[in-house]
Parts: structure tokens; sequence; C-alpha cells
């Protein structure tokens, strides 16, 4: 996949040498789609959290983090103005100045033992999709937005749609970490089933009532534009933190479930600023990109594959026009 940044749609260069503002902030979580003034039945409406980039903290299972890994993404969440995901017993770690820009994990049965921790969180994430749950964590804190953490495979283009219609704000899709659906078998790549559940929510009109957060194979700079052109409002990074602490690996990390690290503990004020320095980095090569496109708002690239070229469709022409003898 390439983004097409050619002569025709390049402006000038004011977003890149900060003459003119670009935005890449988004919004977590789902917005009323109208306004309704006649209908006087009560409706049920979240509050949205906004973030200054694209790009969250994704879950680091214990075998895949420690004290160390934690402080250190929950401190540059704080300084960037993003979120990280955590579960109630790896945000009790935290110190409450550092809790601030979490989003709460929890298992559905965890919805009514932990009332403090989600009356207290600005966001929930429940590992599967339980509607007893929702309808808890709902009755709890009303205005927390809920997202629902599921596999990217081939059926996830109709899992969203249900997931959408259920009244879920947030939809987590992720893949492994080597950019694979969690299929068995035929797994397909992570670019091609974003591309496939974002088309099935705009063919059923669903798309703008739900934020779609992907994550696994985001590695590179690159991967943030590319992602969300596919269809995702904003990405979630796991092992390109690892990476980025200096993090050593114990074997292959495919998934979070296999993966492992070794057990070493570091200067947090250190590892903060390491990963403060990855989103820096990231957001001018992201601003970069949206120059070069002509864009202002990071919100106007999701879904817009216009502006990008798929290997598999530049195949096709090529095979095609071969066929037809020109």
């Amino acid at each position: 996949m390439w983004t097409d940044m050619s002569e025709i749609v390049r402006p000038t260069r004011d977003g890149v040498y900060g003459r003119e503002y670009i935005s890449t902030m988004v919004d977590v979580g789902r917005k009323q789609r109208f306004l309704d003034f006649f209908n006087q039945k009560p409706s049920h409406s979240t509050s949205t959290v906004e973030i200054a980039l694209p790009i969250i903290f994704d879950y680091l299972p214990p075998n895949l983090s420690n004290e160390s890994v934690l402080q250190s993404i929950a401190g540059a969440a704080a300084k960037t103005g993003t979120l990280f995901i955590a579960t109630p017993s790896q945000i009790q770690q935290l110190p409450s100045q550092k809790q601030q820009r979490s989003i709460l994990l929890i298992e559905p049965v965890e919805a009514n033992q932990s009332v403090d921790s989600i009356t207290a969180a600005q966001a929930i994430e429940l590992t599967k999709y339980e509607p007893g749950a929702i309808d808890r964590i709902r009755a709890t804190n009303p205005k927390a937005p809920i997202s629902v953490r599921a596999p990217l495979s081939n059926y996830s283009g109709e899992e969203a749609v249900d997931l959408v219609q259920a009244g879920v704000d947030i939809i987590h899709l992720y893949a492994d970490y080597h950019g694979r659906g969690r299929d068995k078998e035929n797994s397909r790549f992570v670019g091609d089933l974003i591309r496939s559940v974002h088309q099935k929510l705009v063919k059923e009109s669903l798309r703008d009532d739900v934020t779609i957060v992907v994550s696994g194979g985001i590695t590179l700079a690159e991967h943030v534009p590319k992602a969300i052109i596919c269809g995702a409002d904003l990405v979630g990074i796991d092992t390109t933190v690892l990476v980025a602490l200096q993090a050593r690996f114990l074997g292959e990390c495919k998934s979070p479930e296999t993966g492992r690290i070794a057990p070493e503990k570091f200067d947090t004020a250190w590892g903060e600023q390491r990963l403060v320095n990855l989103f820096v980095s990231w957001h001018d090569q992201l601003i970069e990109i949206l120059s070069a496109m002509g864009m202002r708002d990071v919100r106007r690239l999701r879904g817009d594959v216009g502006r990008a070229m798929f290997n598999e469709d530049l195949e096709k022409e090529a095979f095609a026009d071969i066929a037809h003898g020109t």
C-alpha cells in the first residue's frame, strides 16, 4: 500500500512549517448524529474523550509488561494527551496523577465487582461483548463511553454491525502482533480486514455511530495514516512500545498470549521520554503526510481510499492491460 501524494494534490508546505494549522485530534466515543427537538423520549448519550493524536497505548498483559513499562506508558500518556488501556490491578499500581488518562479494561463479570473503578473511569473497555455487562456499566457510569474488544477476523464486519446496533460506543478490533487476522485458517492482512469492516458499516449507514480502534501490527509511523485510510479512527500500539523501551523479547512475539519479555527494571523518567519522543516523531510524520495530501484534519482521512494505491488493485490493472494488449 502506498499513499498518493502526487503534485496534482500537493499544496503548499505551510502546514509542515507551522504557518497553517493541521489538526490531528480525534474524538473517542459516540457522537449524536443529529439534534431532535421534537422527540420527548429521553435518549442515552455518552461523552466523548478528545485526544491529541490518533494513537493510544494498547493493553499489555503481565507477560509483556512490568512496573517500569506501566509507569512509563502512563506518564507518556499524560504528557502527550493520549490514553492507555489497563486493568484495574494495573491502574492501582500507579500514582493518582498517572491514572487520569486510563481506559479501564475489565471482564464482563467484573461489571458488578469494580464499581469504584467504573465510577471513576472516563472510558471502559470490555474484553468481550455481553449485553448485561454494558447495562450494568451504564447504570454505574452513564457518561463513560464503552468499548468492546473484538478479534479482527473475516467475520468482523457482521460483528461490528451487531455491536453498533447493540449501542456500543467504541469497537476495538485487534489483530495479532504480526498484523494478521485472528482466524485459525485463511487469516488476512489487517489492512484488508479494516477496509471490509469500514465498508460494511458504511453500507449499513452505521459508520458515524461508532469509533473504530485498531491494534496489532502497528509498528511504523506510516501505519497510522494507512490504517486510517483503510477505515480506522485511531490505532493502538503494543510491541512498538516495548521496542522503544529496549525490552528484551524472549522468543517470537506473535500474540499477547505467547509473547514474553525479560523482567528488567529501568528509570521510568527515561522510559516516559522515550515514548514521548516516539509520539512526537510519529506526529511529525503524520503532519507531513496530511500536508502533502492537502488535508487540514486527520478525521477527513478516514476511509478515503482514493488517497492510496493498493498493490492488489495495481496488479489487476496491469494484468488487464496486458490481456488487452495495451
